[in-house]
C-alpha cells in the first residue's frame, strides 16, 4: 500500500484561498483559520478514492470548522462556495444547527452538525473530541460512496453517500466565521486509487 504524501502548507502555490475568511501561519507547518468564512483548498490535484489524516486544534467551545474533500474545482471560483457541492467533515463540538432554532436561539447538540459528522448528511454516533487545546486527529477514508471518519481512533460516522455526490474532487479546510480560530497540521493523503 501506498504511504502518505504531506500536503504541505509550506510549498509555493500549492493552496488557495476562495472566501472572505482565511488561514495565517502560527508555527512551522501550522495554520490557523482567522476572519470570517472561506475555504482553503489544495490546488495541484483532485482526489477520488483515499485516506486524509488532519490533526486540528479548536482554542474555544464556539469554535467551527471543517475538513472539506471531493469538492467541485468550478465552486472553488465563487466568491462564496457552496458548502453543499462536495462534503465536510464538521469540526464544533456544541453540535450547532443554525436551522432550527429554539426560543430564537440555534439549536445545539445536533448529532448531525457535531464534530465528526458529514455535516448535514450523517451523524456523528459519539463524541470523541479532545478538550479544548489539545490537539485531535481524523483519519478520513473515501472509497467509492463508502466514507467512514474516525477521531482521535474511534470510528464516529460511517456513510453510503448518495449517488449524485461528486467521487472525486478538491481537499479544503474551512473558516467558519470572524473569532473562530482553528489551528491545523499540513493534511497527510494516502491515494487508494
Amino acid at each position: 500500500m501506498d504511504s502518505f504524501d504531506t500536503l504541505s502548507f509550506d510549498t509555493p502555490g500549492a493552496w488557495a484561498m476562495a472566501g472572505e475568511g482565511r488561514f495565517v501561519p502560527v508555527g512551522p507547518g501550522l495554520l490557523e483559520s482567522e476572519g470570517g468564512s472561506g475555504l482553503l483548498w489544495y490546488t495541484p490535484s483532485e482526489f477520488s478514492d483515499f485516506r486524509l489524516q488532519v490533526d486540528w486544534l479548536a482554542h474555544s467551545i464556539e469554535d467551527n470548522s471543517g475538513v472539506f474533500f471531493r469538492f467541485p474545482t468550478a465552486e472553488l471560483a465563487r466568491k462564496q462556495p457552496d458548502w453543499k457541492a462536495g462534503f465536510e467533515v464538521q469540526i464544533d463540538d456544541r453540535g450547532v444547527d443554525p436551522e432550527h432554532e429554539t426560543l430564537g436561539s440555534p439549536r445545539m447538540g445536533s448529532p448531525l452538525h457535531l464534530t465528526g459528522a458529514l455535516y448535514t448528511l450523517a451523524p456523528a454516533l459519539v463524541k470523541a473530541s479532545r478538550p479544548l487545546g489539545e490537539w485531535n486527529s481524523f483519519d478520513i477514508l473515501a472509497r467509492g460512496l463508502e466514507l467512514h471518519v474516525v477521531l482521535n481512533g474511534v470510528e464516529v460516522c460511517a456513510f453510503t453517500a448518495p449517488t449524485h455526490k461528486p467521487r472525486s474532487g478538491r481537499i479544503g479546510l474551512q473558516a467558519h466565521h470572524a473569532g473562530s480560530r482553528v489551528r491545523f497540521r499540513a493534511p497527510r493523503l494516502q491515494r487508494l486509487t
